[in-house]
């Protein structure tokens, strides 16, 4: 029972030192309720296995609980009972164009010199802990790796770096680089990059991988010559760009290719005159 019905108010004010007014104007002030919000936010919080964000708990204060909150008092409270919903946030787009590039190279993966026709193409590696990806950039005069980049990011720098990479190895004026349709290929960044070199760019037909072979050719013969070949499971980046390095070094100078006549990438850049050794 309350003490206020057990006693005068005169003689509690009184012996409180308080005015009677005064008492009579904290009757009236309204309980604060950010105390109330606390526990009621945590407990909604936590009945929805931490899946509720702020404005979803606004919503359950009002229907359930008949409480109106402002949202932004939600969150504020959420961040100092350093709390946030677990559910994944939507990834960022890639800003890409809709321009779709004609198919220059329309499958004639022959080159008389270097250093004019390239085709450049991304794929995965799964290891232990993360997923790594790989970007080349292959010379058809002798299907030699040029350029490559290895990332734990599938973002747009995997084919920009690989481009520049690209650039830095030889004169890319009047070259034909040729993709697929990915968005890393069509992002403002990587097709402003191209017409800043004068390169042109060219892009397979959509969902045509024959358009790009000589590409997945290679990542065939990587992934058939390597993972395939390796009894543990790598383990992340570091292990992928050891096994690239030692592969690609490999397939430059070691291993002969058919369309070559049988000799390495490097021995038929070198070597103009192969008739007699191809007979």
């Amino acid at each position: 029972m309350r003490i206020e019905s057990k006693h005068p108010i005169s003689l509690l004010v009184k012996i409180a030192g308080v005015s009677k007014s005064g008492y009579y104007k904290y009757k009236r002030k309204p309980i604060k309720m950010t105390p109330i919000l606390n526990v009621l936010i945590l407990d909604i919080y936590l009945k929805s296995s931490k899946r509720k964000g702020y404005r979803a708990i606004t919503y359950t204060l009002k229907y359930k609980y008949n409480l109106t909150v402002n949202h932004k008092k939600v969150l504020r409270i959420m961040r100092e009972l350093k709390i946030q919903s677990l559910l994944t946030k939507k990834k960022k787009r890639i800003l890409v164009t809709k321009t779709i590039k004609e198919n220059i190279l329309n499958r004639n993966f022959k080159s008389d010199v270097p250093f004019q026709k390239f085709v450049t193409d991304i794929t995965y590696i799964p290891t232990r802990h993360q997923m790594v990806y790989l970007c080349t950039a292959i010379d058809l005069y002798n299907n030699e790796p040029i350029a490559w980049t290895i990332s734990d990011k599938q973002d747009k720098m995997l084919s920009i770096n690989t481009i520049k990479k690209l650039s830095a190895c030889c004169d890319l004026n009047e070259a034909i680089i040729h993709s697929d349709q990915g968005v890393h290929y069509r992002s403002l960044e990587y097709i402003k990059l191209l017409e800043n070199l004068s390169v042109k760019q060219s892009m397979s037909r959509k969902g045509n991988c024959w358009d790009n072979a000589c590409a997945e050719s290679f990542f065939g013969h990587y992934k058939n010559e390597t993972l395939h070949l390796i009894k543990h499971k790598l383990q992340n980046l570091q292990d992928v760009k050891e096994m690239t390095e030692e592969y690609i070094n490999y397939y430059i100078n070691d291993r002969p290719q058919k369309k070559l006549g049988g000799v390495p990438p490097s021995f038929y850049r070198t070597n103009q005159n192969l008739k007699n050794f191809q007979k």
